[in-house]
């Protein structure tokens, strides 16, 4: 049954994990949060028995295991539908999940190719592409809000927001922020209203902690502190 209490794996630094910790602290959900290491060794073969990936997050419930992000987000909906993360409409639910998938596939890429690479022409690549990504995204937004649909904070914004909530360690590592200029005003627009929402004051850990733990990463090696 869906009110049996769920059990979320989940990495405080992880962007990919916060966003099913987002889904579960918005649909107010009784849940049992437990923390893994996947960079731990001892952690992470204990681990491989709940998530052949060893990935985060993975959500055991009912006794079974639903893994990745976008795959978790929807289950939760799906299991605990008050409070909806993506509309009821076919149509506008296609549309969330292709938005959701322009996430994966053109921001995300991005974002860690800047803080990835070591070379100043792959990161000013990356930079670039990753604001005109931002800016293809927002152009899809709702014109309203502030959120991308409107005023209901859904499965995109879910998504997205873990990832600009640590564009503070890009801006520690490799200088970059988002401008002000009107060509991104939809984006500031949004993420000064998705920032206060508590589901994220709640799930995000602060600058200091991750600027310190994404230091690995800023030197080219991918593996946290």
């Amino acid at each position: 049954m869906a009110d049996s209490k769920p059990q979320a794996y989940i990495s405080w630094f992880c962007p990919f994990a916060q966003r099913a910790w987002l889904a579960l602290l918005e649909k107010g959900i009784d849940f049992e949060y437990k923390e893994v290491n996947p960079y731990d060794e001892s952690e992470r073969v204990k681990y491989l028995k709940i998530n052949p990936l060893g990935l985060v997050p993975a959500i055991v419930h009912q006794g079974h295991v639903v893994y990745e992000s976008a795959i978790c987000i929807e289950y939760i909906d799906e299991q605990w539908p008050e409070t909806p993360v993506l509309p009821n409409d076919p149509y506008r639910r296609a549309y969330e999940r292709i938005w959701s998938d322009h996430i994966s596939k053109k921001i995300v890429p991005q974002y860690y190719a800047m803080l990835l690479k070591q070379s100043h022409e792959d990161r000013e690549n990356a930079r670039k592409a990753l604001l005109e990504q931002l800016v293809v995204l927002t152009d899809a937004m709702d014109k309203e809000g502030p959120y991308f649909r409107g005023s209901a904070f859904g499965m995109v914004d879910m998504m997205l927001a873990p990832f600009v909530a640590r564009f503070v360690v890009l801006k520690h590592y490799r200088g970059f922020q988002v401008p002000t200029e009107d060509r991104y005003a939809r984006f500031n627009r949004w993420w000064a209203a998705v920032k206060e929402r508590d589901s994220m004051t709640k799930s995000t850990p602060e600058d200091e902690r991750l600027v310190d733990v994404y230091k690995g990463y800023a030197a080219g090696n991918p593996t946290m502190s």
